[in-house]
């Protein structure tokens, strides 16, 4: 029976903190996770002094690892939700309109993102509509892709099970060692390609939850334009324009 322990090993100027868990196994393997934690899973012989060891021996590839993970995960701006702010829905600009009105509405009309609203010049109320706004849009679209990404990915043995939104500040999507699916609302703001790409690199997550070689592998073999798609994606990081 396994059991999980925290442990933090001095390296540098800085402690690498992992969840060390002893099973029984023969040999000791080192897992880096898209939340940058640090997974150690040891043979049940094995002392604390020699998995540190195999650590920091192993320490610039888990850096390598938690760089690799930050690439695919850049910071998104807070709007100020003002008239003529930018907003990106579906890799088109559309344009803020605030317009007073005696209910709530939100639409897509003529590259204007119109917001009706009795409030017009209540900031929290209308950062609230419209975030509503793109989480339904999000539900729909998402739904719509991953049931086109699954079908991709079943010729691979992987097997999705659904996925959940998430506001994050820093990633377009996430993937838990349990094998839960998370996307960010505000990928909604990218073409239908590149939610796709998040879509597909979260699913090849449930067979490798590192940016291994073998994850590599199996993203190429299902998007062989996956980095010019993550170019884009990340060059349109500013989901809000002024």
């Amino acid at each position: 029976m396994k059991s999980t322990e925290i442990h933090r090993v001095p390296y540098g100027s800085k402690n690498i903190t992992f969840a060390l868990e002893y099973s029984p196994r023969k040999t000791l393997a080192i897992e880096v996770h898209p939340d940058s934690s640090i997974i150690v899973k040891a043979p049940a012989d094995a002392t604390l002094e020699s998995i540190e060891s195999k650590i920091i021996h192993r320490a610039a590839w888990i850096a390598k690892q938690q760089r690799q993970f930050d690439r695919y995960a850049l910071p998104l701006p807070t709007p100020e939700c003002v008239s003529g702010e930018g907003y990106r829905y579906l890799g088109r600009q559309y344009r803020l309109k605030l317009i007073e009105s005696s209910s709530d509405k939100i639409r897509l009309w003529q590259g204007r993102l119109e917001v009706n609203t009795p409030t017009p010049f209540d900031r929290e109320h209308v950062e609230r509509s419209i975030a509503n706004w793109f989480r339904d849009r999000a539900t729909i679209v998402f739904s719509e892709r991953y049931r086109y990404c699954t079908k991709l990915v079943t010729s691979h043995d992987i097997e999705g099970h659904g996925f959940e939104l998430r506001t994050m500040s820093k990633r377009w999507g996430s993937c838990t060692p349990a094998g839960r699916i998370f996307l960010n609302p505000l990928l909604i703001s990218a073409s239908k390609d590149c939610i796709d790409y998040v879509i597909i690199h979260e699913l090849c997550h449930l067979r490798f939850l590192n940016h291994s070689t073998s994850f590599y592998n199996l993203l190429e073999s299902l998007l062989p334009d996956w980095q010019e798609r993550q170019n884009r994606l990340n060059e349109r990081v500013e989901l809000r324009t002024k």
